[in-house]
Order: structure tokens, then C-alpha cells, then sequence
């Protein structure tokens, strides 16, 4: 009997064997409570790598918003009041990305945020660093640091540039005729531009040998400071500054800002270009058609004083364009390329910021005027031929009394 009761107490002690599988179905051990801690120090160890990121993050990101900083400083084209707005706002924002990238305590979904957001700052600090040390370097290739005694502060002074072209292609310091001379009176208090054509065969005075007489055209053959001399005698005034520019510079450029939109009074074939045809009215145009444009004579009962309209309407479409449109930021390395070499100028890159400054400031709607000295037929020797006669335009002096009295009017606009 007591053997019975002892059979059926084992039985009921009895523990029997469980084999344990996992939610799947298979058969497997019991996982132990320690590998849920391993886990836990391998998600620790993860996060510990992605903060120690985050704080490396954030001292590059303090490193390219400080040099971003100090080139915009340096490039000096944004007004102060920009420039501080700009300053207010980019050190509120990286402070918030700084205090989220560095510290531990922050949240995981705002470190994310913040790694993702500065990521794309420190890019477009290091593009927009890039941009303004290449303007500066362009800038700087291109101005002068040669002091200009008529140097003017350019935003608010009206000042005189005188654009000069060469009839060439080539670099800027291929040698060839004065064909354009364009004077350009700026006054910046009233937003006017005056354009000034000087006929290519118009009777000047060489000031630099003797006052004999010539044609502005050949005053290119002996240097820009002959030209500029001729012109401020003509007109009795200062030039300010000088352009240099030859044929290519104008392919160029207006290639690289997309070509420009000029009116046209008549419907021709340029001689340059016979298969292109200007059309009356508004006409899109690239460098070489432009150029052609611009040359064309033969083709007008006015000959030269329609070829000098012609011209100043290109310049003034490169102003508009120039001045009215973002093309030549987003064209900026098209620019850079195209002009480099194919361009003189004595005007610093300190007074070229300054107007870009002016612009950017009161984005001014410039009233553009257009006047052209007027002369009569001649021929007589001169200086660079010698006794041989040449064509001259010999001047009028009503002509050149009005395009005085002109100059004089929109220099003392806003006084």
C-alpha cells in the first residue's frame, strides 16, 4: 500500500521536458535574458557612434558658416542692412543646429533634422564661398589697382566712362582702329545714363602730339590715353573711366548671358552675316549676330549715323540685361570664361562692387538717353596719314555745344 502512494507521488513531482520553439515554429533553445541586454549595448554603442558624428558635423558646420561669413564680408557687394539681416538670421539658425548637433540629450528624430539640414547649409556655404572668391579673383583681374586721379565714389557721385572698341578679334591687346567710342555719363542720384556716339571718323585733336589734327578711329592705334585725351577735349570734360572692348569681347559675353533682345528700325541682311535676317522690331539675338548687327552700314541710306544707333541699341540691351535679370549670376562661370582675356578697364574692384552694391540696394530703373555728334563731309591729311588726304567727318559746333550743355544737364540732375 505504501509502495502505491510512493509510485504516485514521483508522478505527480515528476517535471516533464519542454521543448520550446520560436514563433515560427522551429524548434529551438530558450533565448536567456542576457541577449536582450546585448542588444540594448549594440543600439547604445550605434547612437554613441552617430553623436560623436553629430559633434564632428557641428564643428565643420561653425567652420564653413564662418568662412562663408568672412567672403561675403570681404566681397562687399550687399548693402549693410542685407548683410546684417542675413548675419541675424544664419547665427539664430545655427545656433538651434548647433545646441541639436553637439549635445546628447536631444532627441533622435531632431538630430536626425538637424544632421540632414546642416549637411545642406555646409553645401551651400561652400558653393556660395566658392562664387564670391571667384568674383573676387575675376574682380580683381579685370579692375586696376593703379590710382586713378578721376576717380569718383560711383554710388553716389555722377561720374564718365568712356567705352572704346576696337575694330579686331582677338585678345584685348591686339592692336587695331577706335571704331566705337560711346561716352557713358552716369548719375547715380537720379538714375540717368546718358550714351554719347562719337562718329569713328569724327575731327579730334591728338592732345598727346602737338594738337594735330585726326580721326577718333586712329587714336586706337596709339593707345586708349589718346583716346581718352582726344574725347575730353572734344567735349571739355573728365573721363572718369575707360572700357576697352574689341569684336570678340562683345561675341562673348552676350554669348555667355544667353544673347540679348535689341529693336531693330529697319528689316535687313547684315553684309557681315548675309544669311541672317533683322527683322523691324524686337529681335533675339547671340554674340555674332549682335555683332553684325551692329557693324552694318551699307545697308541704310544714313550709313554710319544708322550704324551708330544701332550700336548704342546694343549697349543699351546689354545694360537692361545686365541690370534687370538674374542671368549673369546663374551665368556667372560663362562670364568669367568669356571675359577674362578680352577686356581692359581702369576702374577697381572696389567701385565695380560698389554699383553692383548700388543695384542690388534700389534696384534703380535707369533712364537710358541717346545723343550722337553730328558732323559734315570732309577730307584733309592728317596726323596718321600725313599729307595724304583722308575722309574725315568734320565737326559741327552747334553739335557738340548741345551734347555739352547734355552732359553738363544730367551730371548736376539731382543736386
Amino acid at each position: 500500500m505504501n509502495n502505491r502512494r510512493n509510485e504516485e507521488l514521483e508522478q505527480l513531482l515528476h517535471v516533464p521536458d519542454f521543448n520550446y520553439s520560436d514563433p515560427s515554429g522551429d524548434s529551438g533553445d530558450f533565448e536567456p535574458k542576457e541577449s536582450k541586454k546585448s542588444k540594448k549595448n549594440k543600439k547604445n554603442r550605434k547612437n554613441s557612434k552617430f553623436y560623436k558624428f553629430t559633434r564632428i558635423l557641428a564643428l565643420v558646420y561653425l567652420l564653413f558658416l564662418a568662412v562663408f561669413a568672412g567672403v561675403m564680408v570681404k566681397m562687399d557687394v550687399l548693402p549693410a542692412v542685407t548683410l546684417i539681416e542675413l548675419g541675424v538670421v544664419l547665427l539664430l539658425l545655427s545656433f538651434v543646429l548647433f545646441i541639436q548637433l553637439y549635445f546628447k540629450n536631444i532627441k533622435m528624430w531632431a538630430k536626425v533634422f538637424a544632421t540632414i539640414l546642416s549637411v545642406m547649409l555646409i553645401f551651400i556655404y561652400g558653393v556660395g564661398s566658392a562664387y564670391a572668391l571667384g568674383t573676387l579673383s575675376f574682380l580683381d583681374s579685370i579692375g586696376t589697382d593703379v590710382k586713378n586721379e578721376n576717380s569718383v565714389r560711383v554710388n553716389t557721385e555722377p561720374f564718365n566712362i568712356l567705352i572704346t572698341g576696337l575694330d579686331v578679334n582677338g585678345e584685348i591687346d591686339t592692336q587695331g582702329r577706335s571704331d566705337v567710342n560711346m561716352l557713358v555719363t552716369v548719375n547715380p542720384k537720379s538714375n540717368e545714363i546718358l550714351l554719347t556716339s562719337i562718329p569713328r571718323d569724327y575731327q579730334i585733336r591728338m592732345v598727346n602730339h602737338g594738337n594735330q589734327a585726326d580721326k577718333i578711329t586712329h587714336t586706337g592705334f596709339y593707345g586708349t590715353e589718346d583716346t581718352i585725351g582726344a574725347v575730353e577735349d572734344l567735349l571739355d570734360l573728365k573721363v572718369n573711366y575707360y572700357v576697352k572692348v574689341n569684336f570678340t569681347t562683345v561675341i562673348k559675353f552676350i554669348d555667355a548671358i544667353g544673347g540679348i533682345d535689341v529693336y531693330s528700325e529697319y528689316t535687313f541682311r547684315p553684309v557681315k552675316m548675309p544669311s541672317y535676317i533683322v527683322s523691324k522690331g524686337m529681335n533675339h539675338m547671340g554674340g555674332q549676330k549682335a555683332l553684325a548687327f551692329a557693324r552694318e552700314r551699307k545697308a541704310f541710306e544714313e550709313g554710319d549715323n544708322q550704324r551708330i544707333k544701332n550700336q548704342q541699341a546694343v549697349f543699351e540691351a546689354m545694360i537692361k540685361k545686365a541690370t534687370s535679370s538674374k542671368t549673369i549670376l546663374l551665368k556667372y562661370n560663362n562670364i568669367i570664361t568669356a571675359l577674362s582675356d578680352y577686356i581692359e578697364m581702369n576702374i577697381s574692384s572696389q567701385e565695380i562692387r560698389s554699383l553692383v552694391k548700388l543695384q542690388i540696394a534700389k534696384s534703380p530703373n535707369w533712364k537710358i538717353e541717346k545723343i550722337t555728334l553730328k558732323g559734315h563731309d570732309s577730307s584733309t591729311g592728317t596726323y596718321s596719314t600725313g599729307s595724304t588726304p583722308c575722309y574725315v567727318m568734320a565737326q559741327d559746333a552747334d553739335s557738340i555745344a548741345e551734347a555739352k550743355q547734355k552732359i553738363n544737364q544730367i551730371m548736376t540732375d539731382g543736386e
